[in-house]
């Protein structure tokens, strides 16, 4: 039998505080969230934020019931799409980097930069989410 995947349906992300990775995901930017009547409910272990479709399952984790370094994340990412309007795209990111430097989240030095993805080459940029992990944001 051969595989053939055809799509992600989820990614889990383990954060170390919830409320903070909520109001960088779903308050700066502007995911939507599942399941969180579900979490409240002790019937899931996430609240899901979603992206066109694709769910980002943020798993709440007690950094006290971590060893020290357990929950590095610094070499992880996930990349986020934003689709552009704009011919200059590069333009457009910068806008969202200054409002996302604003609300004191880090940009990577030297950014935006032109990246390959699964939809071809536009410009991206890496910015810290609360737990310190990489996320790609790239127009297209």
């Amino acid at each position: 039998m051969d595989i053939e995947v055809s799509d992600v349906d989820h990614v889990a992300l383990r954060v170390t505080d919830l409320a903070a990775s909520l109001a960088f995901y779903r308050d700066l930017l502007g995911l939507s969230v599942r399941d969180r009547d579900r979490y409240n409910a002790d019937e899931v272990p996430y609240v899901a934020v979603v992206a066109g479709g694709r769910h980002l399952h943020l798993v709440p984790t007690d950094p006290k019931s971590l060893d020290e370094d357990e929950l590095d994340v610094g070499g992880e990412h996930v990349c986020l799409l934003v689709r552009s309007d704009e011919m200059d795209t590069r333009d457009q990111l910068e806008g969202i980097l200054e409002t996302i430097d604003e609300a004191g989240y880090e940009i990577e030095p030297d950014e935006p930069k032109k990246r390959y993805g699964a939809y071809g080459r536009d410009w991206a940029a890496y910015v810290r989410d609360p737990d310190g992990r990489r996320v790609e944001i790239k127009l297209h």
